[in-house]
């Protein structure tokens, strides 16, 4: 979609949010930046002008071609903390996302979940060292469990991480994805009933929702009908939440395939119809960029999306 149709879309959606309470300030962005150091991508981020930036607690300091950079907290030094502290000060506010790649935390073997629930603790303390506000989390299969079998393990450790969060005045937010359907994941979060965890709603983690691949067939995605029944899914998430819906990761989706974290502008997230939902519900949370893309285009990227949600929010 060129810049123009893209602007037109949303004007168009301005009676529908004459009175909007989402604003520009709500808008960060995450470190994720394959093939930069940590300080380079908290830098880019500030020179953009970001008032939230997503720290990840996993992964190295140092650039490492196809990772994203940051940090192990028990594993850097008293000098390194310094140092991320120092790139971070006057940020406005700060979120991370805990450690999710190769840490089964729900896992039927106690030893593997024990060591990945270890990972997720060191993660929250990190988070909170750097002042953290909200921490987000991949509820994800356990290994050797069915759903249900697994159910009263992610309940009671969800809550305990929930607990841990609580005391450091953090929020544990839970991305969707899995469970993958709406009915269980938002059963998840409201059965968990935990004052300091919501949930984290990607726009692009809804295309194998049960309910979804029930709608529309995979020839059928870049129709009409298949992009209305995308947004549908991510807008009833919202609305089955409410009050629990807390966090966002915002980016585009290639039409045809559903592939996400595309840069703003492709046309298939209906951020006017979200806005207006989240303007309904007197959302306060953060929208935060995860775009994907090669390090030298980065920055452009993240600069028009910023400038187009800017001129959407006003």
């Amino acid at each position: 979609m060129h810049r123009r149709t893209f602007l037109q879309a949303l004007a168009a959606a301005l009676p529908a949010v004459a009175t909007a309470k989402v604003k520009p300030s709500q808008i960060g962005a995450n470190t994720a930046i394959k093939g930069y150091r940590m300080d380079e991508a908290i830098a880019l981020l500030r020179k953009i002008g970001f008032p939230i930036i997503e720290i990840h607690p996993m992964g190295t300091l140092e650039a490492t071609p196809g990772q994203f950079p940051g940090f192990v907290f028990d594993q850097i030094t008293a000098q390194q903390k310094a140092s991320i502290k120092s790139a971070l000060h006057g940020v406005p506010h700060i979120t991370s996302h805990l450690p999710y790649t190769g840490h089964d935390y729900f896992a039927k073997d106690e030893a593997v979940a024990k060591a990945a629930v270890k990972v997720v603790d060191t993660a929250l303390e990190g988070s909170a060292y750097f002042g953290a506000q909200v921490c987000v989390l991949h509820p994800k299969p356990g290994g050797g469990q069915t759903l249900e079998s697994q159910w009263p393990v992610m309940i009671e450790r969800i809550r305990r991480w929930g607990d841990l969060a609580q005391r450091n005045n953090i929020k544990i937010a839970l991305e969707t994805g899995f469970p993958p359907s709406i009915k269980n994941y938002v059963r998840l979060i409201k059965e968990i009933d935990h004052p300091a965890v919501g949930a984290t709603i990607d726009v692009g983690h809804q295309g194998k929702y049960a309910e979804l691949v029930a709608k529309v067939r995979p020839e059928d995605r870049g129709t009409p009908a298949g992009i209305r029944a995308y947004n549908d899914t991510t807008l009833a998430i919202v609305e089955a939440l409410g009050p629990k819906a807390i966090h966002f990761h915002i980016h585009d989706i290639e039409p045809s395939t559903w592939a996400e974290h595309r840069p703003l502008g492709l046309g298939l997230v209906d951020y006017p119809r979200l806005f207006a939902l989240l303007n309904k519900i007197n959302y306060q949370g953060y929208l935060i960029f995860e775009i994907g893309g090669e390090p030298d285009k980065i920055e452009c990227y993240l600069r028009d999306g910023k400038k187009k949600m800017e001129e959407l929010l006003g």
